[in-house]
């Protein structure tokens, strides 16, 4: 069995480490928090060692890999700590916050032979994995649109106290922090993305640094449009849809269901409608449980045991992320289109 480790004992490794519990293939043996409270309690809910050192973990041969589930300013120094460590690494999204520092875990990580996955579980969705299907298989035509919504009501109640209030911990708000799931939704339905379009704005009465509304236009480079928005000050939702010249699908998911990943399929709807149709003649499609969580910690246990996972390596943390800046760069061009190819290619040559 896989043994793993966990830096980061919040509200998210404790989702995490309730869905690694499903698991035969592998378990998390130990965990580490700078709050020796957090240790302590971490340690009691989940029978797990928490040493108050995390080099006691890092140092432990037999720990394989580590589930960094931290605030994002911090992907940085302790993914090079498990890097020189010699410890895979899984880092929840956004792999960083700034693309040139996620070129240096990048480098990095294959200097020292470890692989990266980076927390990109929107796309292992039931319903999202039921509509990539449909696309391969060419029942909804040559895709022309892509739309995506994902919104709940976070900026309402932040405060100073929160890191997600400022905007160098949390780039744009809701754009790294939710959005971020529907630009890999859309990147796994429609492919490479060649240009990013975006407006923002600041309606939350609580008035902290980073914006909490959003609307960002994707261009394909299959010639496909695609869009996300995203609210901060809204009730939760997180919806799909996908448009082809033979029908669309429309997916949708009860948000508020977000941590408790196993219970997504609960009131979930997958739609189908056929060129042709009317909405009244639209097939609902069935959905059955899954936990996405479960699901992308075994992929890195897969990508621990040798076997490549492009769909949430670095390169690809690094490509959703570029979305993210070229959203940002964007928006302060007051919503001219930037090319990601071109922005991509230049933090490669850097």
């Amino acid at each position: 069995m896989i043994r793993l480790g966990m830096i980061g004992l919040g509200k998210w490794g404790q989702v995490l480490a309730r869905s690694a519990q499903q698991s035969s293939r592998f378990r998390i043996s130990h965990g580490y928090s700078r709050s020796a409270s957090t240790r302590a309690a971490f340690s009691s809910t989940f029978n797990i060692v928490c040493p108050d050192d995390v080099q006691v973990m890092l140092q432990d041969p037999g720990i394989e890999g580590i589930i960094l589930s931290l605030p994002n300013e911090l992907h940085l120094p302790y993914a090079l700590m498990c890097a020189e460590a010699g410890k895979h690494i899984y880092i929840e999204k956004p792999i960083t916050n700034e693309l040139a520092d996620a070129r240096i875990i990048k480098e990095v990580s294959e200097q020292q032979g470890i692989g990266v996955f980076v927390g990109h579980c929107a796309k292992l969705l039931s319903g999202v994995q039921f509509i990539k299907q449909a696309i391969d298989a060419g029942n909804l035509g040559d895709i022309c649109m892509i739309e995506g919504r994902f919104s709940n009501e976070r900026a309402l109640n932040l405060t100073p106290a929160d890191w997600r209030w400022y905007q160098e911990k949390a780039p744009g708000g809701p754009l790294s922090q939710i959005a971020i799931h529907q630009f890999d939704v859309l990147r796994y339905l429609g492919g490479k993305i060649k240009s990013v379009n975006a407006i923002s704005a600041r309606k939350s009465p609580a008035c902290p640094e980073v914006e909490d509304q959003w609307v960002i236009g994707l261009h394909f480079e299959s010639g496909a449009l695609g869009s996300v928005n995203s609210s901060w000050t809204a009730p939760g939702v997180f919806e799909v849809r996908v448009m082809g010249t033979k029908g669309l699908m429309h997916y949708a998911i009860d948000q508020t269901l977000w941590g408790s990943a196993h219970r997504l399929h609960e009131g979930a709807t997958l739609y189908w409608q056929k060129t042709g149709q009317s909405s009244k003649q639209a097939i609902s499609l069935a959905l059955n449980e899954t936990d996405m969580f479960a699901m992308e910690l075994d992929l890195f246990v897969d990508l621990i045991q040798g076997n490549p996972q492009p769909n949430f390596d670095a390169q690809y943390g690094m490509e959703i992320l570029g979305m993210v800046e070229s959203a940002r760069m964007s928006n302060k061009q007051g919503g001219l289109s930037v090319n990601l190819i071109d922005l991509m290619a230049a933090v490669t040559k850097t």
